[in-house]
């Protein structure tokens, strides 16, 4: 009896799945690899993204960039605008790099659980050194 009714929830489950999906399940066109990260402090604060895309060629695997931009209050407010704009997933594991103007990284590295990352404090403009960086 408790071998049947173990298989009835385990079949229960399995059709869940079959029917509904893998909730966690995301393509891969889908999801945005975010490279590096940069932070202008101002007024407001603005956000810059840099995506990173393979391509496959001839010569093997070459890659090309796409750039996002926010702005807000603050870093969580530039951030939340920016998984708005974007209709990707944003995956920020694979993050190798911050370029900031701002006096402190502290911030930006909590709100992004960023970890051994190269950061690079400019003076100027934050986003012009960020697509300049071609690691």
């Amino acid at each position: 009896m408790k071998l049947i009714k173990a298989l009835g929830v385990i079949f229960v489950l399995l059709l869940s799945v079959v029917i509904f999906g893998n909730p966690k399940y995301v393509e891969l066109n889908d999801l945005a690899i975010i490279r590096g990260v940069g932070i202008s402090c101002g007024e407001e604060i603005n956000l810059y993204f840099q995506e990173i895309i393979p391509v496959k060629s001839d010569n093997g695997i070459s890659y090309q960039y796409e750039y996002y931009q926010s702005s807000g209050k603050n870093i969580n407010t530039a951030f939340q605008k920016m998984r708005l704009k974007t209709k990707k997933k944003l995956y920020l594991s694979k993050v190798g790099f911050l370029v900031t103007d701002c006096t402190k990284s502290n911030k930006a590295i909590k709100q992004f659980e960023l970890e051994n990352i190269k950061i690079y404090h400019v003076q100027a403009d934050v986003f012009h050194r960020l697509k300049k960086i071609k690691e």
